[in-house]
């Protein structure tokens, strides 16, 4: 007999955890930023030191505020059973909230990781070289200590929001303070792309070492690695895009695939199969782990599990008429009582000679319509 199963093995908490533990991987390098910005301050231009700490701890609050809300629909989600419902049920839409709310973190992830905390690198970077420059301690000496602005240059830099620019244009106006208006906006724009430019593409080897040692840790493919690291295309800021998107995915994926993988191993070997590493078999090209786990008697359990949620078992080798049921249905129900498998879509064919006939089983698909 074989049958075909599509389940959510706790999936989408799965791929949730995942987003969540790379978040706080980016909090961490926001925290060495604040240190170095600590370890420095005595060297950096003062007015702007607490002003690039708070924009820090800006970004720390939202990510630690998202990494909860993330976590918090995660667990909710894992405690859900099989649901028979329609799509109206209004434990379907809170589903959507929680893959919503993690695509967002994910989102955030990526722009901190490509993006943000570069530019905040590259700013601490200009602070400190411009704290040594002649025309700053010049404005110094002149001003007894304090670099003054007059009214309308401090309404033009209070009118940035961004906060990389504003300081970015405040110290285009340290090096001539004779700009205004939107000449000096100017200024400080050309000024950060300049200093963003140059500080991705010196960067662009150490990330790229970033992204490779996230993936390898993932276990995630050598040739897929090779294939996310290589982008040659667009400018150093549009690769590490790029790439750091695509390194996210190929990371939730692999850990939801690997994560699965263990769970159906330890059911198998709990009903008497033995699993080899030499019978475990990956094809990249269809995305699908072939495992084949044997008993000593010679009944043996084929499965091809998937990156969706979703796997195929065909339990007929070395099983007489519908023996196998002795082992298929302990072992549905280990995934379920156990592990927290929940089938959510099944679908049976029958092979036995002696009674020709099909059966399905119908559920709600929980993995429907996600995010990912």
């Amino acid at each position: 007999m074989s049958q075909q199963v599509q389940i959510d093995y706790k999936h989408i908490a799965c791929q949730c955890n995942t987003v969540c533990n790379m978040a706080e991987q980016r909090l961490k390098e926001l925290d060495e930023m604040l240190s170095q910005i600590e370890n420095t301050a005595t060297r950096l231009l003062n007015d702007q030191t607490e002003s690039l700490k708070a924009a820090i701890d800006r970004e720390k609050e939202a990510l630690i505020k998202q990494i909860k809300v993330v976590r918090d629909k995660a667990d909710e989600d894992a405690k859900m059973g099989v649901v028979h419902t329609n799509n109206h049920d209004v434990r379907y839409a809170h589903r959507d909230d929680t893959i919503n709310a993690a695509k967002n973190l994910e989102d955030m992830v990526n722009t901190l990781s490509s993006q943000k905390l570069i530019e905040f690198q590259s700013l601490l970077d200009n602070l400190l070289k411009e704290s040594s420059n002649d025309a700053y301690r010049k404005l110094l000496e002149r001003t007894k200590g304090n670099v003054s602005i007059d009214e309308q240059t401090q309404k033009i830099l209070n009118s940035i929001q961004d906060e990389v620019l504003r300081q970015f244009t405040y110290l285009a106006y340290i090096k001539d303070n004779t700009l205004s208006g939107d000449a000096l906006i100017k200024a400080g724009k050309t000024l950060m792309e300049e200093s963003l430019n140059s500080t991705y593409e010196s960067r662009m080897a150490s990330e790229e070492e970033r992204i490779r040692k996230e993936l390898e840790a993932a276990r995630v493919d050598k040739d897929i690695i090779s294939k996310v690291v290589s982008k040659k295309e667009g400018t150093a800021k549009e690769r590490l895009s790029q790439m750091q998107a695509q390194a996210t995915t190929e990371v939730i994926g692999e850990t939801v695939r690997q994560q699965s993988l263990k769970v159906i191993m330890k059911a198998v070997a709990d009903r008497g199969f033995i699993v080899d590493k030499k019978n475990i078999k990956i094809n990249r090209e269809t995305n699908e782990v072939h495992m084949v786990a044997m008993k000593a008697s010679g009944e043996r359990a084929d499965f091809k599990i998937y990156m969706d949620g979703k796997f195929i078992y065909d339990f007929h080798h070395g099983y007489k008429g519908q023996a196998c049921q002795k082992d298929i249905e302990p072992f549905m129900k280990d995934l379920e009582d156990v592990y927290g498998i929940h089938v959510t879509k099944s679908q049976e064919i029958w092979s036995n000679p002696d009674k020709i006939s099909t059966m399905k089983y119908q559920a709600m698909n929980t993995n429907k319509n996600k995010g990912w």
